[in-house]
């Protein structure tokens, strides 16, 4: 019993050393990360040494600082002086760190023992992979340093550069990874085998590259994505609360949420900086961020901003336990985490999965004549190598008070569609092929006379679609000529959805409504004195109401069998579409969050306050809560839309749970409240 005693004392004691702290704030606890993993680890990450706010490590007034759970020395600098350290990267084993100067663009390999600096090479490091053993008596795997190099522009959200590869060891043996499209500099990763590498392509596109085929998958919208380090093939996207990821599993489609901003001493606030480690059950962020103005507390930044260590359940689907690791009065950023044995671990269930839902139609069904495709916000909506344009990325930007709808589609109501640079590039294959087809998926929302799709060219002339009340109008302005009008009545329904395929050919128009023909009618276009530089969704006046989606252009019209097709498609996929509960109270503002600024937002346009409010009285649905807390709508196209001056008294809410949303995902939104027992609901109307 005495000799227990005498244990237990010792143990006491032990646990008390590893709780203090330094005078100068740093921790002597080494051992508290070794307990808490049960394996060495090792940390690091960029520090600030100004005033907290250089959350994307632009500056020059950083420090890379590091922690081993083994060596008992805390948190210590890893290299001297102060610069501009960015993205610091561990070697798999661990007993190396990459890290650039984004501003000389330069990339530097530190020894972790030694504290050696060796200089790689220039670009900007974002990713180090292992691959395969390679040789036949003195095998080896090779480690692969991925990074951006190029003059092409950049901001802090991401760059234009290609991202290349290199062996380390061998920097200019590099190799050419994408180039197709911008990325973000957030978290590129690949899985353990090399198949996929994810990332932002660019911000908010988050989604994964196949790399032996290069084809690209959209998987949702966000920022700081990260990719499970093993092979379950599992990415993660940030969400625009910054306080959850939403996981996707590539080879089954599910996804779920996992909050990451519950850990002791973030109170709610944000983090930021979330990365997975070489551990697929261990991950770092950063926060809280407290510290800002109007909405822009990520770039505030703060001396209170420490390193979090989260360890997530077998199966990923939430954490299970958190260690701060970082205690001292500057803000810390970038962490990267490297566990000892990680690079062999997986997640539970790491087998490959397959869909349960197997799409039996294609849309589109033949992409060789295509040169626009917007199927929804969350489709690839990419032309192929082989298309008449090339590879191109088809995007669909906002305008005005325009959203996407929880089906993913696109809601014109209060604004419109523009499509960038592919107006352009639309006209110029059909200069050359002097024929044309558009199909496109549209519900009105009620009768009305507006024009809701046009290709025209900059002077606002060329093709437009135009609903009047039930007709469908297909009208041609000529730079120089009679404006031709062609009419097809008892086309719309409010409410209903309607499938149209249009083709130009030869001086001839036919139309197709829900894969049937309506037959021809003489129509001239002349793509080569009217060439089009300008597509456009909805009214650029923002005057007609309804919804698009499955937005096609070729440079021939579509055949009736493929034009029947896609219409069946565009039904079953209708048909699918889920009913969700809507809410409707009488409630009078009871908290609100502060509306952002539209500059305070940064590189986004829109952006939702969380606030509560106190209810009145149920009018439908079912509710027994004394209050409901909703995100709102505060800034659209980066105008303010909210005023909380117009908010006295009772207002009537229409309202949908939050989660039955997914087109908000990747949304900025904006909480000073905390209610994290009352379930988050969308303000609809």
């Amino acid at each position: 019993m005495k000799k227990l005693n005498q244990i237990n004392r010792v143990l006491a004691l032990a646990v008390c050393l590893m709780c203090l702290v330094c005078a100068d704030g740093k921790p002597v606890f080494a051992l508290e990360l070794q307990g808490w993993i049960g394996q060495h680890s090792r940390l690091v990450w960029v520090q600030d040494q100004g005033d907290g706010s250089d959350t994307f490590g632009q500056g020059k007034n950083l420090a890379l600082y590091g922690y081993d759970s083994l060596d008992g020395k805390g948190e210590r600098q890893l290299v001297k002086g102060v610069g501009n350290f960015f993205k610091p990267l561990f070697t798999p084993d661990g007993t190396q760190v990459i890290y650039s100067d984004r501003r000389a663009r330069e990339m530097y390999l530190l020894d972790w023992e030694s504290g050696k600096v060796e200089k790689l090479g220039s670009g900007v490091a974002v990713a180090v992979w292992e691959g395969a053993e390679t040789g036949f008596f003195l095998k080896s795997k090779p480690l692969w340093v991925y990074y951006f190099s190029g003059r092409q522009p950049e901001n802090k959200y991401g760059t234009a550069q290609p991202l290349y590869r290199f062996p380390l060891g061998s920097p200019k043996k590099k190799e050419l990874v994408w180039d197709k499209t911008n990325m973000a500099w957030s978290n590129v990763q690949l899985s353990r085998d090399g198949e996929i590498l994810g990332g932002l392509f660019p911000w908010p596109h988050g989604g994964i590259l196949q790399t032996d085929s290069k084809a690209f998958t959209r998987l949702g919208r966000g920022c700081w994505t990260s990719l499970s380090p093993d092979n379950s093939k599992l990415l993660w996207i940030f969400d625009g609360l910054h306080r959850n990821v939403q996981i996707h599993d590539i080879r089954s489609s599910e996804s779920w949420k996992v909050n990451i901003n519950s850990a002791p001493g973030i109170g709610g606030f944000e983090v930021y900086h979330p990365r997975w480690s070489n551990h697929p059950r261990y991950f770092v962020m950063t926060g809280p961020y407290e510290k800002g103005d109007g909405g822009n507390r990520i770039g505030g930044g703060g001396d209170k901003v420490e390193v979090y260590v989260g360890r997530l359940d077998e199966n990923a689907r939430a954490v299970e336990d958190w260690l701060k690791i970082t205690r001292n009065s500057r803000a810390d950023f970038y962490p990267d985490l490297w566990v000892e044995g990680g690079g062999a671990a997986s997640l539970k269930d790491a087998l490959p999965r397959v869909s349960e839902v197997t799409p039996l139609l294609k849309w589109p069904e033949d992409d060789k004549s295509l040169i626009y495709v917007w199927e929804d916000m969350m489709a690839a909506n990419q032309l192929p190598a082989n298309s008449p344009i090339g590879f191109y990325q088809c995007n669909l930007n906002l305008r005005g008070r325009a959203l996407f709808t929880r089906d993913l589609g696109f809601n014109a109501t209060g604004g419109w569609g523009e499509t960038g640079d592919a107006g352009e590039k639309i006209g110029q294959a059909l200069l050359t092929s002097k024929q044309a087809g558009v199909e496109l998926l549209i519900t009105p929302e009620k009768a009305q006379d507006a024009r809701f799709f046009s290709l025209q060219s900059k002077e606002k002339k060329g093709l437009s679609f135009i609903q009047e009340n039930g007709t469908l109008i297909v009208e041609n302005s000529p730079a120089n000529g009679e404006i031709q009008r062609l009419e097809w009545p008892a086309i719309f329904i409010a409410g209903k959805p309607v499938h149209l395929a249009l083709g130009l050919k030869a001086g001839q128009a036919e139309l197709f409504k829900n894969g049937k023909s309506l037959g021809t009618k003489a129509f001239t276009f002349d793509f080569v004195n009217n060439p089009i530089g300008v597509m456009t969704l909805g009214d650029a006046a923002g005057v007609w109401a309804g919804v698009l989606s499955q937005v096609a252009v070729y440079d021939q019209p579509l055949a009736a069998e493929q034009v029947q097709k896609h219409s069946q498609y565009s039904f079953a996929k209708e048909s699918s579409k889920q009913p969700v509960e809507t809410l409707v109270l009488d409630a009078e503002l009871l908290e609100t969050t502060d509306i952002p600024s539209p500059d305070a937002i940064g590189a986004y346009s829109r952006a939702l306050v969380v606030n509560s409010y106190a209810v009145k009285k149920v009018i439908a649905g079912t509710y027994s809560e004394e209050k409901v807390v909703l995100a709102e709508w505060a800034v659209l196209d980066r105008q303010i839309v909210k005023n909380y001056q117009d908010s006295g008294g009772i207002e009537r809410l229409v309202l949908e749970k939050f989660d039955d949303h997914p087109e908000l995902e990747g949304e900025r939104q904006m909480m000073d409240i905390f209610e994290p027992d009352l379930t988050m609901y969308y303000r609809v109307k």
